[in-house]
């Protein structure tokens, strides 16, 4: 019989493997470091499936959900979304990415993009709306990072508001994710 630690270690390394064949070409894949987030790195080491929700049936569009606050990856507070995308014909760049992003947020929510962060394929930005429609998040961070064959998006979904302890964790693990 396996001991509780080993199959956290197990469940997580599954994820990451997951997470590695995320990439729609399995080409490249992007890495980050989980533990800069204390709420993120409880749900790894918590072990419980609910909070995480993998969907690899489009291999061009592959999604993970981790539940950072709330009950499960289907019902949330806060979230973590990972997105694994082939580039298309409206989607080709980092920057067309934003665009799509920004129209959505406009059509669903009155609120606007800021992009905080930009290098060359990479773009860091966040929207804030004081109220949304329905359960639309009201408050999001971003990460959009154009790699070779693929783009990749962690998004910060939010009900409610961050606070700037959790902004600053969000952002610095932004800041850690490597294309490899």
């Amino acid at each position: 019989m396996f001991k509780p630690s080993l199959i956290r270690r197990l469940r997580l390394g599954a994820f990451l493997v997951l997470l590695g064949l995320a990439s729609p070409a399995l080409a490249e894949r992007l890495s980050f470091d989980h533990r800069l987030v204390p709420a993120l790195k409880a749900v790894f080491d918590s072990g419980n499936g609910e909070m995480i929700d993998f969907n690899g049936s489009n291999p061009s569009y592959v999604t993970d959900v981790i539940a950072v606050r709330g009950r499960s990856a289907r019902d949330w507070d806060e979230a973590l979304v990972i997105i694994a995308r082939a580039p298309g014909k409206k989607v080709r760049t980092a920057g067309d990415w934003l665009e799509e992003l920004r129209s959505d947020a406009k059509r669903r929510c009155s609120s606007d993009l800021k992009v905080i962060e930009q290098s060359e394929g990479t773009f860091v930005f966040e929207r804030q709306a004081q109220k949304c429609p329905g359960s639309y998040p009201r408050n999001a961070l971003y990460l959009v990072v154009q790699g070779k064959s693929s783009l990749f998006l962690l998004a910060v979904l939010s009900r409610d508001d961050l606070s700037e302890a959790s902004r600053a964790e969000w952002l610095a693990l932004f800041r850690s994710a490597q294309l490899k």
